[in-house]
């Protein structure tokens, strides 16, 4: 067996294996990601929303996700009291919460949760995919009461788990 390539296999799998560590740690140390309801909000992403004017003075934060992997709040979809909010790439799509005429979910497996919000004054469909493991039924659960508290609409139940052990099913 040739020392030399014993010995650059060894180096390779060496620096692979730093590069793997290095990842996990530079993921750790920053926020974690995930829903955040307005009292687990980060630093980083309440000084993000103010330096780019994203609420109105009057609105009250609810709930907020960034989709971003850094969590710089470049991508996030945000709920307030009075609107949802996807800001992407400097821009935001605002769907006013007495402008919506129906929400949609569905947990989608590696995809995450997928909430599709349709806006009757537009016309138009926000989309909202969470990625799994995130709280994405949590952030689904506040846009709908949002929704009711501000509209009075009724939200449909979310749809019952089925049960896993077969002594307890019906």
């Amino acid at each position: 067996m040739n020392k030399g390539c014993l010995s650059g296999c060894a180096i390779v799998a060496g620096v692979v294996v730093l590069a793997i560590i290095g990842g996990l740690i530079w993921l750790g140390s920053g926020p974690e990601g995930g829903v955040k309801m307005v009292n687990e909000m980060d630093e980083y992403a309440t000084t993000y929303l103010a330096e780019h004017n994203i609420l109105q003075p009057d609105e009250k934060l609810i709930a907020y996700y960034d989709a971003t992997m850094g969590m710089t709040g470049e991508e996030a979809a945000i709920l307030t009291d009075q609107r949802v909010i996807y800001h992407r790439k400097g821009e935001n799509t605002v769907f006013l919460l007495e402008d919506i005429e129906d929400i949609q979910s569905a947990d989608q497996g590696i995809v995450g949760t997928v909430i599709e919000i349709y806006d009757e004054d537009t016309g138009a469909t926000m989309k909202i995919e969470i990625a799994p493991l995130n709280s994405g039924a949590s952030f689904d659960r506040a846009l709908r009461r949002a929704w009711a508290a501000k509209t009075g609409a009724t939200t449909p139940e979310e749809p019952e788990e089925e049960p896993t052990d077969p002594v307890s099913a019906p």
